[in-house]
């Protein structure tokens, strides 16, 4: 368990909790909705411009975006969880073009995701 983002205090006064891969899957929605100059020193961390590109396309794999969550989780030392790829899915009722990840947890399992174009 780690703790839930964005943080929120339970009834009990402690910081909410979340499994570690809806941990991963949170900072990768982060990363989706800020844009690479949002943070000077961590321009790796910002996709919002290669998901909002990648969401007019139709269903097809995103080799670069898959590379650049690699990088990104490496220089937060998030290593230990590698997304193998990135998919384009449906677009959900909101009209937001939703995106299929699939990420190897420490274990080595595969685990599968979803997260929200900007």
């Amino acid at each position: 368990m780690s703790t839930a983002l964005p943080l929120r205090v339970t009834a009990q006064g402690t910081l909410a909790q979340q499994d570690a891969f809806d941990a991963v899957l949170g900072l990768i929605q982060a990363m989706a909705g800020t844009t690479s100059t949002t943070w000077a020193h961590a321009p790796w961390f910002g996709l919002f411009e290669a998901f909002a590109e990648a969401a007019s396309r139709e269903k097809q794999d995103h080799e670069g975006i898959k590379d650049s969550l690699n990088q990104a989780l490496r220089e937060m030392g998030v290593g230990n969880y590698q997304v193998l790829s990135v998919t384009t899915a449906e677009i959900d009722g909101s009209g937001r073009r939703q995106f299929r990840l699939t990420v190897t947890d420490p274990g080595g399992q595969a685990r599968f995701g979803q997260v929200a174009a900007p």
